[in-house]
């Protein structure tokens, strides 16, 4: 991904504070449940995005922590 968060990845192009990252997350799994109820089974795309939403949560509260390292 070009846009991140300085500590989150290896690799930083653009860095973005934190709540960019969780925005952009939020965006794609928003896009992906739209899409997954016009061209397939929005059932199964929605319970996927549900549990990214619950296993991101850890990461997303330390993105959202200012002046915290993550390691």
């Amino acid at each position: 991904m070009v846009l991140s968060t300085p500590g989150d990845k290896k690799q930083v192009i653009v860095p973005v504070p934190g709540a960019v990252t969780v925005l952009l997350v939020l965006l794609q799994l928003t896009a992906a449940v739209v899409a997954a109820w016009l061209a397939w089974a929005g059932v199964v795309g929605s319970v996927l995005a549900a549990a990214t939403l619950v296993t991101e949560r850890p990461r997303w509260r330390w993105l959202l922590a200012t002046g915290r390292s993550r390691h």
